[in-house]
């Protein structure tokens, strides 16, 4: 599958970032989201004017892949223009271009990190057993949903009648980590992500945290699992 992204990276519209095909499904979606009421509007709403980040490192060799829901868009990020500040990481990283090629999970980079800690405190467990550097060319992420809403909420019946491009893109880069072997770890959501992959659910190397609520990399979260990654991690770092 081609990848979608680059028609809205190279396109001279930069008032919406949702791709062209998907921008009446979303546009549908956020209308019922307001006719719901202003919190669900609140929670619920993909915002349409910042990238999306549908996927982050490298994830086309990454032996490491982690498996999510939805990027979640945070008002204190908004208020420290951070939308902005690494727009143009996220449009580098739907390229599979790499700004910092050191850290291909730029995520990790101290600057964004101190910005947005959220995926540094998820996995700084594995950072202390190597390192950061090791983790960012180790690991990558994939979203099962691309756009960016502060919780996420299923789209609704009769908006769209199977996955969104997006969505199939992310299916495939997922299927492609079957095929190379990596350790799959699913964070958030497995039945959702069974239903989207068939072939996750006998996968032989998929993983599962403990915590859906706070799916940080750690023993305590991952049992004898934590060690089997941070083995992956050093083998693959020499």
């Amino acid at each position: 599958m081609e990848n979608p992204w680059l028609e809205l990276i190279y396109s001279n519209d930069k008032s919406n970032f949702i791709l062209a095909n998907e921008r009446d499904i979303i546009s549908r979606f956020n209308e019922k989201n307001g006719l719901l009421g202003p919190d669900n509007y609140y929670n619920y709403h993909i915002h349409t004017d910042i990238m999306p980040a549908p996927f982050m490192g490298d994830v086309h060799n990454s032996p490491i892949v982690l498996l999510t829901l939805n990027p979640g868009w945070d008002e204190k990020e908004l208020e420290k223009d951070f939308y902005n500040l690494y727009s143009s990481y996220w449009e580098s990283m739907m390229k599979h271009e790499f700004i910092l090629p050191d850290l291909p999970l730029f995520c990790l980079e101290d600057q964004y990190a101190a910005i947005s800690p959220y995926w540094v405190s998820k996995l700084q467990p594995l950072i202390s057993r190597t390192s950061k550097e090791a983790v960012a060319k180790n690991i990558s992420v994939i979203q099962f949903f691309p756009y960016q809403s502060k919780k996420y909420k299923p789209l609704y019946k009769g908006l769209s009648a199977d996955y969104m491009d997006s969505q199939k893109y992310n299916f495939e880069l997922v299927k492609l980590a079957i095929d190379r072997k990596a350790l799959i770890v699913i964070l958030r959501s497995r039945r959702i992500w069974f239903d989207a992959v068939k072939e996750l659910e006998t996968y032989d190397h998929v993983l599962f945290t403990k915590s859906v609520l706070n799916p940080i990399l750690s023993e305590n979260n991952l049992g004898t699992s934590f060690f089997e990654i941070v083995e992956r991690i050093k083998k693959n770092s020499l």
